[in-house]
């Protein structure tokens, strides 16, 4: 869990629950938040966690968005010098920001030339649909009751990189437009560089190799998202090798049965 950029679980800790059996705890307290409540989160979620968590600083914790708490103060995707990024990444880094730049400014000159309505239908919406579908395709990619996570010595690379999702996300259109970026997922943890049309061939060995450490599903993928955000709240404070908890303090697994 130290190794994590983003979507780092919360722990008991974080959340202020004691760590006490379920039976001695009051859930309803904790989580009994309404459905409706519950879809609002789970929409700011949808359009808002990928520019927050760009901006996000591990100082301010409003707006470190399921980050990395060990990272320097201030840490963020902009700076050239972040933690985030090498050396060899930190050319490339300014040239992003100058082009947002020039972006913003387009924007700005488009609003006052065509109106900001206009922007908004034709610019703001996509952008935030854009948002809507990165965050939910990286979300449901690293976040399942049924993922493993790990602290200190019981990671590896191999730990790490399989605890991940493949999903059948939005079937043949997904494959056709998101370039298999969720249906073949767990192959890039391993091999990151790897073209992703290689994607499909590959994941047939690799799935023999690691066996049940492959993590698959095919259920759809606006159910697993409702699904896996009001399932996965929290992990235990200790423990090498744990799992999601629910609203309930229930796991899916445990790691003394696996």
């Amino acid at each position: 869990m130290e190794r994590d950029e983003v979507y780092v679980p919360k722990t008991r800790e974080d959340l202020g629950i004691p760590d006490l059996p379920s039976h001695e705890i009051n859930w309803d307290e904790a989580f009994g938040d309404t459905p409706i409540y519950t879809l609002l989160m789970l929409i700011r979620q949808q359009l808002l966690a990928f520019p927050a968590y760009l901006f996000s600083a591990p100082s301010l914790s409003a707006y470190n968005v399921s980050g990395q708490k060990s990272y320097p103060k201030w840490t963020n995707h902009f700076s050239p010098n972040s933690i985030l990024f090498t050396k060899e990444q930190r050319n490339a880094v300014i040239m992003s920001n100058l082009g947002m730049l020039a972006t913003l400014y387009i924007v700005i000159y488009a609003s006052f030339t065509y109106g900001f309505g206009t922007v908004i239908k034709f610019y703001g919406i996509p952008w935030l649909a854009l948002n809507h579908w990165f965050t939910m395709i990286t979300y449901l990619q690293h976040t399942d009751i049924h993922l493993p996570h790990y602290r200190g010595k019981a990671w590896n690379f191999q730990r790490g990189a399989a605890s991940t999702a493949d999903r059948n996300f939005l079937g043949w259109q997904g494959r056709f437009f998101l370039h298999d970026v969720a249906h073949y997922h767990v192959i890039h943890h391993f091999f990151p560089k790897m073209p992703f049309y290689h994607g499909a061939e590959a994941t047939k060995y690799l799935k023999r190799f690691i066996g049940n450490h492959y993590v698959h599903y095919d259920t759809p993928v606006f159910q697993a998202l409702w699904r896996t955000y009001n399932d996965c709240q929290f992990v235990d404070n200790n423990g090498d090798v744990f799992f999601y908890r629910n609203k309930k303090g229930n796991a899916a697994r445990s790691a003394k049965k696996d």
